[in-house]
């Protein structure tokens, strides 16, 4: 527990410090505002799924959260979880960088907490048994927590050529070639292929993983992320909703949309995916892993939850606070063109991020 985290990480403590604190999750709609009506008593949080794991019941009548496993069982009151939670937030707005933050340790191992934060691999970063009133189930769920308190997360990664796709050009003289790869912004790439009246299609991704995963969603959902993609690197998008916008009216596939936002509905079903399960290095097989959906920790250190089961605000949420991003060029292999078979290419790569 002395390892020092950065602001994302002591986020995870925080949400399940607040959540405990107040026994509810509070859903949010598409622009991060809180629904004060609409929220999910909470009567179990778990950190992870182990099989010895330790329980934290909400006993309301009580006051009190309970804590039990295998070796343990004793009730802390729920007062001594909101000062607990007030206090790391303060701590988590005052630190720069990765710090280790002192004063929480003793509480953490009073409820037998172990970790900060979940690993890095889990989609998971909590459980919750949440009491749906409007069916009176009680299922026990797996969100994804996203602070706003530090550095802008990612919700795609770049991952080499597993996240590149891959662009014909036509038409560029080879005397404007190395011209064109020594220019250190794409938008004066794209500005010099543009003056010469070249043209940029696209290929294909350059792994079948991703290939294989995208036409999962839709045959024609990497044609779709490649058009956003190109007018990001263009310079004419920055966010994923700016992007969506310009191929709504390019209409790319030919669909004659007439009015229905079928552009924006195939791209939020994407994110989605990217959200709770799907990664572009390995095989997909249309499961959700973090099946409850996500939480998202405000600046203010408010919570909001977008549960799975409540899709249009999820997907808005997505949809909205979402941007694409540059990677390190030299790292993922891709913005130059090169030739290949007396043909001439670009990999432009796909990294997503939230907005701040």
């Amino acid at each position: 527990m002395s390892a020092s985290k950065n602001k994302g990480e002591w986020s995870e403590l925080y949400t399940f410090l607040k959540l405990l604190a107040d026994g509810r999750l509070y859903c949010g709609d598409g622009r991060l505002n809180r629904y004060d009506d609409r929220f999910y008593p909470i009567l179990e949080v778990f950190r992870n799924d182990a099989p010895d794991r330790i329980s934290y019941k909400v006993q309301a009548a009580k006051n009190n959260i309970l804590v039990s496993g295998q070796m343990v069982q004793f009730e802390v009151p729920q007062e001594r979880f909101r000062t607990e939670a007030t206090q790391l937030l303060n701590y988590i707005k005052s630190i720069r960088g990765s710090e280790n933050i002192d004063g929480i340790e003793q509480f953490m191992e009073e409820i037998k907490c172990e970790k900060v934060c979940a690993k890095s691999q889990d989609k998971a970063d909590i459980r919750i048994v949440i009491h749906n009133l409007h069916t009176g189930s009680k299922p026990e769920l797996g969100y994804s927590i996203k602070s706003k308190l530090g550095a802008d997360s990612t919700l795609i990664n770049a991952s080499g050529d597993a996240t590149n796709f891959i662009y014909r050009i036509n038409g560029v003289d080879n005397a404007l070639i190395d011209e064109i790869n020594g220019q250190k912004y794409f938008r004066d790439k794209f500005q010099l292929i543009n003056g010469c009246n070249a043209t940029v299609s696209f290929q294909k991704v350059a792994q079948s993983r991703l290939h294989n995963n995208l036409t999962m969603l839709d045959l024609g959902m990497e044609r779709i992320i490649a058009e956003c993609l190109l007018y990001y690197y263009s310079g004419d998008a920055r966010t994923v909703e700016e992007a969506v916008a310009h191929i709504t009216m390019t209409d790319p596939l030919n669909i004659n949309c007439e009015g229905q936002p079928i552009y924006e509905y195939k791209v939020k079903q994407f994110l989605l995916a990217f959200a709770l399960g799907m990664t572009a290095a390995t095989p997909w097989q249309g499961k959700f892993n973090a099946n409850g959906g996500y939480i998202v920790v405000k600046e203010d250190g408010d919570v909001v939850c977008y549960h799975f089961f409540d899709r249009n605000d999820l997907e808005d949420y997505l949809f909205y606070n979402t941007r694409f991003e540059t990677p390190s060029q030299t790292r993922h292999k891709f913005g130059s063109i090169y030739e290949e078979n007396g043909e001439l290419f670009m990999k432009l790569n796909l990294q997503i991020r939230f907005i701040k």
